[in-house]
Parts: structure tokens; sequence; C-alpha cells
């Protein structure tokens, strides 16, 4: 009897000992993933306040409280000049989503993916706008991680729920140029499809789009769509899809959908 209650005691320390070392393993590894992400999103914010960006409210874009005069004095040249690929400043209010925004070449269209602002490697990327299009474009893609801290495209899918859409409809777009206000009609899930296949590819859709491609985007994007509202774009107002993984399948995505209304 006191060998086997010996042998228990044993074996429970054994268990003890692996449960304690895996707890410990997944709090390492939890630290090599969530302390890049959290340096990664001071060095957005240490940008920001460096080129003296101030936070912006689309209402007062879009009754004319900021000219397109100003905007060519904006901050936002220091940024152009510090990296030429620096395309614009994406924010939408009362969300963490408040970075810049790049695009590389033609030839290498993901560069960002995982390198900052100054090019240097990131896990959690920049945003970029893809390959085929640019900011304006008919239609473009701006495209980000779906990190599991929020930061970046983390928090894009609570578009997805009725109610948060109406409440944060209005994406803010600065470029070095002017101001932009882009109304958010759609929303939906999605995948990345084979290049033969007949399904909708939003990402293939972008550039330039005479009227009948631009009602057949249309079309394909609202049919998806996973909320309903009633801002509804009109060939030719511009069209700004943002896009991150999703895992709902195999190459998910999920991707909102905004039209320029300023």
């Amino acid at each position: 009897m006191k060998r086997k209650k010996i042998r228990t005691s044993v074996l429970y320390s054994v268990i003890a000992a692996v449960l304690i070392a895996l707890l410990i393993f997944a709090g390492y590894q939890a630290l090599l993933i969530y302390l890049p992400q959290s340096n990664e999103l001071r060095e957005f914010v240490s940008l920001k306040e460096e080129a003296g960006i101030k936070d912006i409210k689309a209402s007062d874009v879009i009754s004319g409280s900021e000219s397109s005069e100003e905007t060519d004095k904006t901050p936002l040249n220091k940024l152009s000049e510090k990296n030429d690929d620096f395309v614009g400043w994406l924010s939408i209010e009362d969300t963490e989503i408040d970075y810049p925004v790049m695009k590389s070449s033609e030839s290498d269209p993901e560069f960002y993916l995982h390198r900052d602002f100054d090019r240097n490697y990131s896990y959690s990327g920049t945003l970029f706008i893809g390959e085929g299009c640019n900011a304006d474009s008919d239609m473009f893609v701006i495209y980000g991680h779906n990190m599991n801290s929020g930061s970046m495209f983390g928090s894009l899918d609570s578009y997805k729920n009725g109610s948060f859409a109406p409440e944060h409809k209005d994406i803010v777009f600065r470029t070095p140029k002017d101001y932009r206000v882009y109304r958010v009609f759609a929303a939906f899930q999605t995948k990345l499809v084979p290049e033969d296949s007949d399904e909708f590819a939003y990402y293939r859709s972008v550039g330039e789009l005479k009227r009948g491609e631009y009602n057949e985007v249309l079309e394909n994007i609202r049919k998806m769509s996973l909320i309903s509202l009633n801002d509804v774009p009109e060939y030719p107002e511009q069209i700004m899809l943002l896009s991150t993984c999703y895992y709902h399948t195999d190459e998910g995505r999920f991707v909102v959908a905004a039209y320029r209304i300023a």
C-alpha cells in the first residue's frame, strides 16, 4: 500500500512538472509573438507623432474644414520624403485602424507584407495597396494582417456586425495630395480562388473599370455582403476595398467595401 502511494505521488509530481513546463513554454511562445507586435505598434505611434499627423474626423473632411490647399502642406509630405513608397494614412474613428499605407513596385507587390515603414523586417507588416492598382484607380485594395492582438486589420471583421457598420461607416484616407472619405456599403467573406475559376475574385477586379465591369463588380460585392446598408455607389464613384485573412475556410478573406464620398 505504501509503495502504491509513493508511485501515485511520483506520477502526480511528473504530471504537475509536465503541465508547468507546458505553461512556461506557452508563455514563452506568447512573448515571442506579442512583444514584437507591441513594439511594432509603438513604432507606428512614434511615426505618427514625429510626422505631426493629427487625428481627424470624417465629418470635418466632409464639411470642408480641411481644404485641398491645406492638405498640400500636411505632415504627410514628410513621410513621402522619408519613404517614397508611402501613399497615405488610413484611419477609422474609434478603432485601432490608424496606419500608414504603402505601395511597392508591381514586380514585388507584397513587399510590405512583412516590412515596416523603414523597409525592415516586421512580423505585423504595413498596410499596402495591392497588385494592379493604385490610390487613384477606379477600384483598389488595401491589404493588412489579421493580427491576434487586434492591431493592423485584426478588428476589420467587426464590420460583419450589423450594428457596428452604421456607427463606423466613414473611413478617412489622407494622401499628400488630398483628404478623402470613403463610406462603407458592404462587408463579405470570401477566399482566394484558382486562376481558371469563374468565381468572383475581388483582387482581380481592381484598376480601371468600364461601366459594365464596374456594375458587375458592384453586383457581386452586394450579393456577398453580410450586412445591409442604404448607401450604394454609382459609376464612376471610386471603390476602396480593405482586405485581411479570415479563417472560416482555407485561404479565407474578409473584405470591407467602401466608396469615395469626399
